[in-house]
């Protein structure tokens, strides 16, 4: 059971609260800065100044052309540090650094990961050398590592990770625990990209449709990403379409993962064929679109989004051809939205990775009330 907040943990979730107002509106006064955030005009101007002096925000200069005393804007210093991001699929580790604007900093080479915690440290610490040669001294202000895989839990650096991926998380523990370390899975990374640079950027509730070698997706709700009991939130590729369908490997039969994964794609393709637009079979789009279509309905119907966005590693030009062929997808409780039904991302196959860099930053700007409550001590649990 967790304890009663204290006024430390108070002011960190203040501090919180106000670059949570400015990441997402941009530059803002301090009065406006109270008003959205319904703090008082001088508890803001003590978090301002606080922040100010650390450099995670910095003054911009007047207004012109009010009337009255022009009033200060306020706005996150891009140049206050950078977030490090890595994704590691297929063997590699990928990385990227940007500021807090989200301008690239450092996009290094993949590095083999693999072998024993030895070799995946060298990887690690090559990407690490070469990143901070880059940042030209700027600081790091967190880490995100995602994974082509589901998580059984929200990982964190402060333990409660299962054996297998406490033994996945040491070598980045051991670089990388002096700031923020964030884990996550792939689709729920790059619905963070959404979320901060992309389609979703500045709506809080919506689903991510991720269509790589499977099918994964995400269900964000305030601009936080569910993760359920165990971690597997957003199985998207496991919806029922036909029950008399072809095997799944998960024991089921029919699952939208049969109708769109790439894994099932390519057998069909010419021999020694890589995929492409001019031989894309057209047997294959109609029943995938198809079968998007049926899950669309039910995913609106069930979470009634303000979007939903359709990305992942999959090509941008399947992704396009996918929501063409698919057409209208049918009456909903969105059918009267103007938006579309489903948009194609902008973001492109890094996605995942765009939203390793996003997690520290998010982790950094986001308030958490749980954050508000203290951990009971030993002594305590023990009572």
């Amino acid at each position: 059971m967790a304890n009663g907040n204290s006024a430390t943990l108070t002011r960190r979730y203040n501090r919180t609260v106000v670059l949570d107002a400015l990441r997402r509106h941009g530059s803002l006064s301090r009065i406006e800065l109270a008003r959205l955030s319904g703090l008082t005009p001088q508890g803001i101007r003590n978090i301002i100044e606080d922040l100010i002096d650390t450099g995670l925000v910095r003054e911009t200069g007047r207004r012109r052309g009010l009337r009255g005393q022009p009033q200060i804007d306020i706005e996150i210093n891009p140049g206050a540090g950078y977030c490090l991001g890595l994704h590691v699929a297929s063997g590699l580790c990928h990385a990227i650094a940007t500021d807090l604007a989200g301008n690239v900093l450092a996009r290094p080479e993949a590095r083999a990961f693999g072998g024993d915690h030895g070799q995946q440290l060298d990887a690690l610490g090559a990407i690490a050398r070469t990143v901070d040669a880059a940042a030209g001294g700027l600081p790091r202000l967190g880490t995100g590592v995602v994974v082509s895989r589901p998580l059984a839990s929200r990982w964190s650096a402060a333990g409660g990770l299962a054996d297998a991926q406490a033994d996945f998380a040491k070598p980045f523990e051991a670089l990388f625990a002096s700031a923020p370390l964030v884990f996550e899975n792939d689709a729920n990374a790059a619905a963070m990209a959404e979320y901060t640079h992309g389609r979703a950027k500045g709506r809080g509730d919506f689903l991510y449709l991720f269509l790589g070698e499977g099918v994964g997706g995400a269900i964000v709700q305030g601009g936080v990403p569910m993760h359920g009991g165990r971690g597997n939130a957003g199985e998207f590729g496991h919806i029922l379409i036909d029950p008399r369908g072809a095997p799944c490997h998960c024991g089921n039969r029919g699952c939208l993962h049969g109708y769109l994964a790439l894994d099932g794609l390519r057998p069909l393709l010419p021999a020694g064929a890589m995929l492409a637009q001019d031989n894309l079979p057209q047997a294959w789009l109609d029943g995938a679109a198809s079968a998007l279509s049926r899950a669309l309905v039910s995913l609106e119907n069930i979470f009634d989004p303000q979007a939903i966005v359709l990305g992942g590693t999959a090509p941008a030009w399947l992704l396009h051809r996918l929501v063409e062929t698919m057409g209208d997808p049918g009456p909903s409780v969105r059918s009267d939205v103007a938006e579309p039904g489903i948009e194609v991302s902008g973001l492109g196959q890094s996605c995942a990775l765009i939203g390793a860099a996003a997690l520290p930053l998010l982790a950094l700007t986001s308030p958490d009330p749980a954050t508000l409550m203290k951990e009971p001590s030993a002594e305590t649990a023990a009572e």
